[in-house]
């Protein structure tokens, strides 16, 4: 039995659609990234609580529903770690003038994305 790999770098994904959670997931660990799965806001800050400093990404729904909606979650996690690497993955273009899109840490997917545009954006900012 190998000893697990720790330069697998863990990518917390929230989006409220169970369908392109599953296809993120499965290109991030091709990829050879850890990913944890949230379905909502909620449950995204409370596994970035546990997973903290292990964290190196978060690929954020901007369009999630309810009152921890994208922004809310943004500024709960920025609150959180103000470095911390954001993907805010998005179908509406308004996203990119938010001012929170706009700060060095955060970064836009449109959708619908391709797995290419997927791994280049999450390359990119985690600078790999």
């Amino acid at each position: 039995m190998s000893a697990h790999v720790h330069a697998a770098q863990k990518i917390l994904v929230i989006d409220d659609e169970p369908g392109i959670r599953k296809v993120i997931d499965r290109l991030l660990k091709q990829f050879g990234y850890e990913t944890l799965l949230a379905s909502s806001g909620q449950e995204g800050l409370h596994l970035f609580d546990l997973h903290a400093p292990d964290i190196a990404l978060v690929l954020l729904d901007w369009n999630l529903p309810g009152t921890s909606g994208g922004r809310a979650t943004l500024d709960g996690l920025i609150g959180k770690r103000a470095d911390l690497r954001v993907i805010l993955v998005t179908g509406a273009v308004e996203a990119t003038t938010d001012e929170h899109a706009t700060q060095d840490t955060v970064s836009i997917l449109l959708k619908p994305f391709t797995p290419t545009e997927l791994m280049l954006a999450v390359r990119t900012v985690l600078g790999a």
